[in-house]
Formats: C-alpha cells, sequence, structure tokens
C-alpha cells in the first residue's frame, strides 16, 4: 500500500514536470514568435514611411530610425491599430540626422483564408512632432495636467470619439449604398440578357431536297 502511494506520487510529479516544462517552452517559443514578427513589422512600417516621402516629398535614399513608437488609445481607436510613430531620418553615406518627423501609421486586417488574417500597413500622414511628443508624454504620464487641462484633454477625446462614428457611418452607408448600386446594375443586365435572348432568333439551315 506505501509503494502504491509512492508511485503514484513520482507518477504525478513527473505529470507535474512534464507539463511545467511544456509551459515554459511555449512560453520561450511564444515570445521568440513575437519578437520576430515585431521586427518584421517595424521593418515594414519603415519602408513605407520611406515609400511616403519618396512620393509625397521626393526624399529617398534616406536611413530611417525609431525614437519612439506609440499605440494610440481610446473609444475611437478601440477596433483600429493607429501608432504615433516618431522616427530619425539620416543620409546613409555621413550618418548624419537630416530631421526627426513623427507620421500617424494604421495597420489595416484583412481575412485571408479560412483562418488566416493579414495586416497591411500604411501611413496615413505626417503629424506635428511637437504635439506627438506632448501627447506621449501626457499618455506615459510623464507630464502632468491640471484639472482643467484634464478637463480639455477629455473634451477633445470625446469630440474625437463622436467624430469617429460619425465617420464609420458614413462609410457604412457608403458601402451599402455602393452595394445596392452593384445589385441593382445586375439586376438591370440579367433583365437586359434575357430580353435580348427572348428576342433572338435561332438560325436554323435548311437542307435542299
Amino acid at each position: 500500500m506505501f509503494l502504491s502511494s509512492s508511485a503514484s506520487t513520482i507518477v504525478i510529479g513527473v505529470v507535474v514536470l512534464v507539463v511545467l516544462v511544456f509551459v515554459i517552452v511555449s512560453s520561450i517559443t511564444s515570445k521568440k514568435a513575437q519578437k520576430v514578427e515585431q521586427q518584421k513589422r517595424k521593418k515594414v512600417v519603415k519602408e513605407e514611411i520611406k515609400n511616403y516621402l519618396a512620393k509625397t516629398q521626393n526624399i529617398k535614399n534616406i536611413k530611417i530610425e525609431y525614437e519612439k513608437v506609440y499605440a494610440r488609445k481610446g473609444q475611437e481607436y478601440k477596433y483600429r491599430d493607429v501608432f504615433d510613430v516618431v522616427v530619425q531620418i539620416f543620409e546613409p553615406k555621413t550618418n548624419k540626422l537630416m530631421t526627426t518627423n513623427a507620421y500617424e501609421v494604421e495597420g489595416i486586417t484583412t481575412k485571408s483564408g479560412k483562418n488566416n488574417y493579414v495586416t497591411a500597413w500604411q501611413v496615413n500622414g505626417e503629424i506635428d512632432l511637437e504635439n506627438t511628443q506632448r501627447r506621449i508624454a501626457i499618455a506615459e504620464k510623464k507630464v502632468k495636467l491640471t484639472k482643467q487641462e484634464k478637463v480639455v484633454l477629455k473634451k477633445e477625446e470625446k469630440e474625437k470619439a463622436i467624430e469617429h462614428k460619425v465617420q464609420i457611418k458614413e462609410e457604412m452607408k457608403n458601402i451599402k449604398e455602393e452595394k445596392k448600386y452593384q445589385k441593382e446594375n445586375k439586376d438591370l443586365n440579367l433583365q437586359m440578357d434575357k430580353a435580348i435572348k427572348a428576342t433572338t432568333v435561332k438560325f436554323i439551315p435548311r437542307r435542299n431536297k
């Protein structure tokens, strides 16, 4: 009886050890995968910023380094991946700092296949550097606001949330109208096809007797 109890304890101990090892290995693997994905994402965003500068300002052959990346929070960003990205732009040959800029970068996620999702990154535009740095500092609680400033900030956030809701509503309305227009066109084309088929006389060749 004592041996049986001892054997059970050993088995339980082995099972617990195996589970712990599995959890630790899974955690390490997951962290490594996240790190790889993060590096990949940063590289893609760098290229998007370079493309944006090339298209809008004809600035090419530059080196970009991240200074700060901050994910925006709040009601209007609940279903959106929007980031404040502060970057330093260098001249590649001399490594001389040309400028420090801030950009609004957004990730658009779409479904690809049954269980796969793909995120495409785009630069929505250049934003004011000083305001961006201040907004990030406030969000990270590096800057203390007065009661009045907090009231103003909450008011601005509320107004932005309302604006975003109106924008989403307008976009949904446009999508519905577009779908309706496409459906009406499709129905009209089907009716025209039927009418053409109904009025078309089939040519039947006759044999000479």
